[in-house]
């Protein structure tokens, strides 16, 4: 998310937590994956397939993954398959106008059986999660560290994955705070997070968001695309409800006086204004960025973010809350993949452009060499990321793209497809060499 008063400097940090990477070995390390050198609503939207017609385009985009950026690695890819999940790709990158990054990705393609657990068989269990940070990046580091232990040893997982995931976001704030949290504000961590964790299991995807990414799915061979989760921002109906009725106020910041009166600020007061402001806002040329107050947050759920939430230190109980919202779906074979996202990917391409950045790869790509599956889901990663650098996005950049099966089925018939072509063309080529012989 896009904080009130960025850092100007950069933030480099080598905290020790308490159960940290020795834990990750116990529960599963984040995968030693392959390196190659070199606010809308849930719903469903058309997108337009990437055809001949837009070879020209194509090409152009394509390029893209030769060009080079300051400090940009390569994002890491998977090298296995493990029951629906057929491949992943992931990255964050600071972007072009900052020089820190606040965002974490924590990814796990076959977490391991807890100590803690009295199951005698453990089931094959994914886990990919991405945390943006906002106010520094202690929380979101926290979160990467330790989100997928608590989880894990959550009495409830993985029979009640949802419960889980609501009580391990109540009870990782708690402990950040315990840790961070001192007699005054001054002295106290102020940093947040968003949190968008995804856990596949039993065929099935359990989506947790608490915040502004979002994640997105593409279908039926790239003919639909389906947004999984919803925007926490103050311009969400429900979200704009509940900060009214804790006493908070909402109001649509201009962004260029961070320190000017706040008795002049133009607080919105019922749902009849908000959609008049998200008007303005749709129209405006310059940028405009909807806020509660008091912590000016852009978000209404976050992980730490201790001035917003301790009444103490000014803050407003009940207005932002650590609660996600989850989202359960079952895996079908038309599902291609799942673009997870912070919202430096969101707020300047559309959900249309990301998942046509992705089968620009998965369509063209894969028919000029016999690429696998792996290495075409990193190279889509890095395109949609490169995207958004190329539409100047002035955040942090982070994304993981999760191959299912449709993904799968479309690749091998497209390698099969080539390799009948190829048998064509060979059998043509030896008749006219016969011919040509008589």
């Amino acid at each position: 998310m896009e904080p009130k008063k960025p850092a100007k400097k950069k933030r480099f940090s080598t905290m020790n937590f308490p159960s940290t990477s020795k834990n990750l070995e116990k529960l599963g390390e984040v995968d030693k994956v392959s390196k190659r050198k070199s606010s809308q609503q849930v719903g469903d939207c058309p997108i337009a397939n990437i055809d001949s017609n837009s070879l020209k385009s194509t090409i152009l985009s394509l390029n893209l993954l030769t060009k080079k950026y300051d400090y940009y690695e390569l994002p890491k890819f998977s090298s296995k398959q493990v029951g629906p999940l057929k491949s992943f790709s992931y990255n964050t990158f600071h972007g072009l106008f900052k020089d820190y990054n606040e965002d974490r990705v924590s990814v796990c393609s076959l977490v391991k059986k807890p100590s803690s657990s009295k199951m005698k068989t453990w089931p094959k269990i994914s886990y990919f999660a991405i945390f943006d940070g906002h106010g520094g990046e202690e929380c979101s580091e926290f979160l990467k560290n330790n989100y997928m232990n608590y989880l894990v040893e959550n009495a409830n997982f993985p029979f009640d994955i949802k419960l889980s995931m609501i009580e391990s976001f109540q009870k990782i704030e708690d402990d950040f705070f315990k840790l961070k949290c001192k007699d005054n504000l001054e002295d106290s961590d102020k940093s947040g997070s968003c949190a968008l964790v995804s856990v596949i299991f039993d065929n099935k995807i359990y989506i947790a968001n608490i915040g502004d990414s979002r994640a997105i799915m593409s279908m039926g061979g790239g003919t639909k695309v389906k947004q999984l989760t919803a925007d926490q921002k103050p311009d969400n109906i429900k979200e704009f409800e509940r900060a009214l009725k804790n006493g908070s106020k909402i109001y649509l910041d201009d962004n260029d006086d961070p320190d000017r009166d706040e008795s002049k600020i133009e607080f919105i007061k019922d749902k009849a204004e908000l959609e008049k402001m998200k008007e303005i806002k749709e129209n405006s040329k310059e940028e405009k960025i909807f806020r509660v107050y008091p912590s000016d947050l852009a978000v209404m759920r976050t992980v730490g973010d201790i001035k917003a939430k301790k009444k103490e230190f000014g803050g407003i109980p009940g207005t932002i809350i650590n609660i996600p919202e989850v989202y359960i779906f079952d895996i079908n074979s038309s599902d291609d993949f799942i673009v997870m996202g912070c919202d430096g990917i969101f707020d300047d391409l559309s959900n249309q452009e990301i998942v046509n950045a992705a089968w620009t790869v998965f369509k063209h790509r894969a028919t000029e060499k016999n690429y696998d599956i792996h290495e075409l889901t990193q190279e889509a990663c890095d395109l949609v990321i490169k995207f958004g650098l190329e539409k100047q996005t002035t955040d942090n950049l982070s994304c993981i793209i999760i191959g299912l099966e449709g993904l799968e089925k479309f690749l091998k018939m497209n390698q099969l497809k080539k390799k009948v072509n190829n048998n064509m063309n060979n059998f043509k080529k030896e008749i006219k060499h016969s011919a040509s012989i008589k």
